[in-house]
């Protein structure tokens, strides 16, 4: 996106920081943008420049609440997003089951412009005063006396370095820049074949699709600009011997879907078609001294919870709050953000239970077999 690099071009590189967020995405944004609103001294750095295809183009309509009080919900409406009217799901049984955002008390959900939505929100950051540096990429953490120094590689060939009293691990699912030795506890082998399809032209249904077979599950919705996206979610260890004709593996799953099929089409063509993580875990350690971790740095959920963005800025929030109180004196801070992050998590995993064990249609499957 040509725009977000002269956007944030900074004028000048401060020598120390409060606070460096070490990712742009939604969580990352959101820590940066409640802590800017504070005063602190906050420096995000983003690898993108908000100018690379993103997984995850769906938000439930509940994220209204955090986008509200992150002071962008007004920014983000106006932004042309497609509305979402709610989900529709074969699961448990063939019949379709519908679930309409009608009564929803927070109104449509959307489909998203990924790009656009988390540009949008480093642009709020910026505007909150944070220095948000895009294009960038950390490459070193080094702890001293009195917090991190950070070395990081930048996309027009210089090299950023920041001293911050404090660090907010904001990188996904991606390696972690913090020193010392970072450990998860994974709960399953959840990957996804995503890509995108032009939907037929008498498709005018805006929900989000959910469709259960015997190998897995599919995804799929509407997004602006007229294209699907299409996802096959599976065990990454069933792919085995396929990652070489991913394109077929995908059709030759999509012949068990018939909602999908009609949706897309019989022989689609498919663009972008790639092949992304998508496992339930969690940081054994979500916080240390001087650092913290938020969004899917600190844990990860399944896609079906359809609750991954509304958890990354809560946390955000969340994150903000504590380093606010750390900062003020509350030594015990950090560590109460953590057991919070972990109690949602805990609470995440018997309804993910729940919901897999809704579906007993294929017992000897291998993939049902493992979430039953």
């Amino acid at each position: 996106m040509k725009e977000s690099r002269s956007a944030y071009r900074e004028s000048t590189t401060p020598r120390a920081l409060d606070i460096a967020v070490i990712g742009g995405g939604p969580a990352g944004c959101a820590t940066a943008i409640a802590l800017a609103r504070r005063g602190f001294a906050v420096g995000m750095l983003e690898h993108s420049c908000y100018d690379t295809p993103r997984v995850g183009e769906t938000l439930a309509p509940e994220c209204r609440v955090p986008l509200a009080a992150l002071d962008c919900l007004q920014r983000f409406e106006n932004d042309g997003h497609l509305p979402s009217n709610g989900i529709a799901s074969v699961w448990g049984e063939e019949r379709l089951y519908e679930n309409d955002f009608v009564f929803n008390p927070y109104g449509h959900g959307w489909h998203l412009d990924r790009c656009r939505f988390d540009a949008m929100l480093a642009h709020c950051a910026a505007d909150a005063g944070a220095k948000v540096f895009a294009g960038t990429t950390a490459r070193r953490c080094d702890a001293v006396s009195d917090g991190f120094e950070i070395e990081a590689e930048r996309r027009r060939d210089d090299v950023l370095r920041l001293r911050s009293h404090l660090v907010v691990d904001a990188t996904g699912r991606g390696s972690s820049p913090l020193p010392g030795a970072q450990r998860r506890v994974v709960y399953d082998k959840l990957v996804g074949l995503v890509g995108l399809v032009n939907a037929p032209s008498s498709q005018g249904d805006s929900r989000t699709l959910l469709e259960a077979v015997s190998e897995g599950w599919w995804y799929s919705a509407p997004l602006p600009g007229g294209k699907r996206v299409v996802a096959f979610m599976t065990d990454g260890d069933r792919l085995k011997g396929r990652r070489h004709d991913l394109s077929l593996l995908f059709m030759a799953r999509l012949s068990d879907a018939p909602h999908t099929r009609e949706r897309i089409g019989t022989l689609p063509e498919v663009e972008s078609l790639r092949l992304v993580a998508a496992s339930s875990y969690r940081q054994t350690s979500m916080h240390g001294e001087r650092w913290l971790k938020v969004g899917d740095a600190a844990c990860a959920y399944d896609p079906l919870s359809s609750a991954g963005m509304l958890r990354a800025l809560q946390s955000g929030l969340d994150a903000a709050t504590a380093i606010e109180g750390w900062f003020g004196g509350d030594t015990a801070a950090l560590a109460r953000y953590a057991a919070r992050l972990e109690q949602r998590f805990s609470a995440y995993l018997g309804t993910r239970a729940f919901y897999y064990g809704r579906e007993m249609r294929w017992p000897t499957s291998p993939f049902w077999q493992r979430r039953h």
